[in-house]
């Protein structure tokens, strides 16, 4: 069950979840331990003998001393222990959360299931509500069910009769928090996912902010996040009259087990079977079981929304992905390798479209220290080829061979450590400039003299160092406090930190303008030099240069050979090259 394997993951904290519970128990006993000397009270003011009165009401008075000075105690290392193994859970539980979504392949981030809003959602979320059924919550769960078993073995011993008919009403008492708990993980599963949708939106409107107020659209995405709201809403309305029914019921069910006791404990002293005082003692002692099975049944629709918590964790924490960027098993490549790059027939389709195949007996052929341009129409496949040498994702048929050795044999940190990439739109971290560069390399500490080589490779070391914290000031988030060419340049320099043997360049002047072009270009043809490169390329003016170029049409290479050669040969390059000709 999830909620057994979530209190696995608590398990270093046993000496305080055992501590807890001791406490747990020992104030589930003083209640009921209450009734019995506050029927002994009543008791002595029957007493003709005012000394012997007086001799027990002072006895008594003390033994409600200690048990105050125990409860103070008990329940303070009660709630401090449960207190304490709860948030060192929940900690845990979005390490360990965290941990599983980055590790997980990129076809898990492919499903719509798995948006961002949702996944941050989750995070946030899930891990707080799992403390509806730990924690504290465990600890008042353990003194309620502590409260329930004393009150019944003192209720037993005085009056066994009165204590079957309590039994009798048990599961009318129970019956009701079950039916809260059945209700409320029902609904909740429901609800995160509305939420989580709405999460989505309120997070992509945050994220495209300028986008959203330049194109006026603020009470659009306002309408649509209230309307991923309405379901919760209607939900909650819906379960409020069942679970205000069931709590109601509960809650009733106890009048009546008091309205029968007093019923029956009348007639026992009427048949000289019970006594007075043993009467109020049984009767005492079902009144304090009975608050505990209310307050149990308070926390039953926190216990549904921590079941539905549970069982998403669960299910992520013990999703395996296909591949594995955590472990340590895969070949290595030997120092000095050969850096050739082969695509050897070739097809894939994105997992999550299966229906669209993007390469179809794709062959390719890079050789070492070569620069190698693909062009071709959008969709064509071009990026598809960078992913699969990356492996973001693994091929359906043929291999992508790095060195002679299939990348799906190479451990899946060793090959990306050889990669060095630079997308169309680099993605920069809100960290200062010279932690976004040495970010280029994990495996070792980068040093401030390495991290400013880079940058003056990138043709990006002047401007950072004009800036009036240099090196040390902060991106912003996304890298807002840079323009494209900026950021360009410091993910050329992030690239480079980590002396790829391959270099992967993905349309990565596509997005600027022709001056930022021109330095961005100068700085990729810098880094290209002694590397296996391969290109990606829109503007087909910035590859004229390179050794091979490849077109590809509907997953195939259809045309191969140098930029003058494939002029010649008026294909598809050429007419592709007129027409950008023609748009300038």
């Amino acid at each position: 069950a999830p909620f057994t394997q979530l209190m696995r993951l608590n398990a270093p904290e046993w000496k305080f979840i055992l501590m807890g519970c001791m406490a747990g128990i020992i104030n589930g006993g003083i209640q009921p331990a209450f009734s019995v000397i506050f029927s002994k009270i009543i008791g002595v003011f029957a007493l003709p003998d005012l000394d012997e009165q007086e001799r027990r009401i002072l006895v008594y008075t003390f033994i409600l001393i200690g048990l105050g000075v125990v409860s103070f105690f008990t329940m303070f290392m009660q709630s401090y222990f449960f207190a304490t193994s709860g948030e060192n859970l929940t900690v845990r539980i979005r390490d360990m959360t965290f941990r599983a979504m980055l590790y997980q392949d990129i076809t898990y981030f492919d499903d719509k299931r798995n948006n961002t809003g949702a996944l941050t959602t989750r995070l946030a979320t899930d891990a707080s509500l799992v403390q509806g059924v730990t924690g504290v919550r465990l600890g008042q769960a353990i003194m309620n069910f502590a409260n329930i078993g004393t009150g019944l073995v003192i209720a037993f011993i005085y009056g066994w009769q009165l204590t079957l008919l309590i039994i009798g009403f048990l599961p009318l008492l129970v019956l009701g928090g079950f039916l809260q708990i059945r209700i409320m993980s029902g609904v909740a599963g429901s609800n995160k996912t509305a939420l989580e949708e709405a999460g989505k939106t309120a997070t992509e409107a945050i994220d495209n902010i300028r986008t959203v107020v330049s194109l006026g659209r603020e009470i659009t995405m306002h309408d649509r996040f209230m309307t991923h709201l309405r379901g919760p809403y209607n939900s909650a309305l819906k379960k409020g009259h069942i679970v205000g029914f069931a709590f109601g019921f509960s809650q009733g069910a106890i009048f009546f087990v008091y309205a029968a006791s007093f019923i029956l404990g009348a007639y026992l002293i009427e048949q000289s079977e019970m006594n007075f005082e043993d009467v109020f003692m049984v009767f005492s002692a079902i009144v304090f079981s009975a608050m505990a099975v209310g307050n149990a049944s308070a926390f039953a629709p926190d216990a549904g929304k921590a079941q539905t918590s549970a069982k998403r964790i669960i299910k992520l924490l013990n999703s395996k992905p296909s591949i594995d960027s955590q472990t340590k098993e895969g070949k290595t490549l030997p120092d000095g390798f050969l850096s050739e790059i082969q695509f050897r027939d070739v097809e894939f389709h994105y997992p999550s479209r299966p229906d669209a195949k993007i390469l179809q007996k794709l062959n390719i052929n890079v050789s070492q220290g070569q620069t190698v341009a693909l062009v071709g129409s959008s969709g064509c496949g071009k990026s598809t080829t960078v992913q699969l040498i990356e492996r973001f994702y693994d091929t359906e048929t043929g291999s992508v061979t790095l060195g002679d050795i299939n990348v799906k044999e190479l451990n899946v940190q060793h090959l990306r450590a050889q990669i060095g990439i630079v997308s169309q739109e680099p993605v920069l971290f809100d960290r200062s400039l010279a932690e976004n560069i040495a970010y280029g390399d994990n495996e070792r500490v980068v040093q401030m003299d390495e991290i400013i080589k880079a940058a003056r490779d990138a043709n990006i070391h002047e401007f950072i160092a004009s800036l009036p914290n240099g090196y040390d000031t902060p991106a912003g988030d996304k890298g807002a406090q840079l323009s494209g060419g900026q950021k360009q340049r410091v993910a050329i320099a992030r690239a480079l930190v980590r002396n790829p043997r391959v270099l992967l360049l993905d349309e990565a002047t596509s997005a600027l303008d022709t001056e930022s072009e021109k330095v961005v270009q100068e700085a990729l043809d810098r880094a290209r030099e002694g590397r296996t490169c391969i290109v990606i390329a829109h503007r087909l003016s910035t590859i004229t240069n390179a050794d091979k170029i490849c077109v590809i049409r509907h997953g195939v290479v259809t045309e191969e050979g140098t930029h003058s050669t494939l002029m010649n040969q008026q294909g598809f390059y050429y007419k592709l090259n007129m027409a950008q000709a023609r748009q300038k």
